[in-house]
């Protein structure tokens, strides 16, 4: 009997609609780390320098999955604000639909 719930593969989202998102926020964020496995990117990280030193805004996506850097149960990017290079806050920002293959922004 077969299960008609399953479906194929999840939709992953492309470095490319990731950096979309984020430029979306913020046009002057620079891609500091960017993680891969045999899926593709599951991890970025892009940072935005903000005034004052140790002061930034650092966009974190992660796809669903555990993987060494830790666990997400949704693929999603998150933001985090830093102060004297601590982090002091931080939200979703952004979360994809595998289903549907978009990204359900915040706030919109």
């Amino acid at each position: 009997m077969k299960n008609t719930f399953e479906s194929g593969p999840e939709q992953i989202p492309t470095k490319e609609s990731i950096l979309e998102i984020i430029k979306s926020f913020t046009e002057n964020a620079v891609v500091i780390r960017e993680e891969s496995d045999e899926q593709g990117l599951y991890l970025l990280e892009a940072n935005q320098r903000e005034e004052k030193p140790g002061e930034y805004t650092q966009y974190q996506y992660m796809r669903k999955g555990e993987f060494k850097e830790g666990q997400s149960l949704e693929t999603v990017i998150h933001v985090v604000y830093y102060e004297n290079d601590i982090p002091c806050g931080g939200h979703d920002v952004a979360t994809f639909n595998p289903q549907t293959g978009t990204w359900e922004v915040e706030g919109e």
